[in-house]
C-alpha cells in the first residue's frame, strides 16, 4: 500500500467525482485475485493499471487504467497495458477484458492498437446516458507439438 497516496492523486486527476474511494482502492489491493501496476517517473506515480484474474476461467480484467494528463501520448499507457497483459498471462489468463467510456477515443484507439476488439455496448455503465464498450483480446491458443515415438 506504499503507492496509495499516488494512486489516490491519479484517481482524482483522471476520474474526478467518479474516482475510486480510498477504501475501494485498499480493498482492491488486498484481494488475492487482484493487483495494481504503477508507472512512475523519479518516484512520482504517473500511471496505474488495476487488474483482476480469474484463473479458473483463464480470464484477466483490467478494471481501471489511468495516466496523468501531462504524461499521456508518451507511451505510458502502452507500457502499462503490455505489463498488465504480461502479468495476467503469467497467472494463466488467455483472455483480457476491459470496459471503456464510448467517448474516450484516445483510450479506445490505444486498446484497438494493442489487439482489443469491441464486443458489446453496456448501456448506462457509467450512469444514466453514459455507455461503455466492452473490449476483449483473446490470445491465440497454444499449439501443442505432436510427438511420435516407437511403441
Amino acid at each position: 500500500m506504499k503507492d496509495l497516496d499516488g494512486l489516490m492523486r491519479l484517481e482524482q486527476e483522471c476520474f474526478g467525482a467518479e474516482k475510486f474511494s480510498e477504501g475501494t482502492l485498499k480493498a482492491f489491493l488486498v484481494r488475492d485475485d487482484a493487483f495494481a501496476l504503477v508507472a512512475e517517473d523519479e518516484g512520482e506515480v504517473v500511471g496505474a493499471a488495476m487488474c483482476l484474474c480469474s484463473k479458473c476461467r483463464a480470464e484477466g480484467r483490467i478494471a481501471s487504467m489511468a495516466v496523468l494528463a501531462a504524461r499521456r501520448r508518451k507511451g505510458v499507457g502502452s507500457l502499462l497495458l503490455r505489463e498488465a497483459e504480461k502479468s495476467l498471462g503469467m497467472l494463466g489468463a488467455r483472455i483480457f477484458g476491459l470496459e471503456v467510456d464510448v467517448g474516450n477515443e484516445p483510450a479506445i484507439t490505444l486498446y484497438l492498437k494493442h489487439g482489443y476488439s469491441l464486443r458489446a455496448i453496456i448501456r448506462d455503465y457509467y450512469g444514466a446516458g453514459r455507455h461503455a464498450y466492452m473490449m476483449e483480446k483473446v490470445l491465440p491458443s497454444r499449439k501443442r507439438k505432436v510427438s511420435v515415438r516407437p511403441s
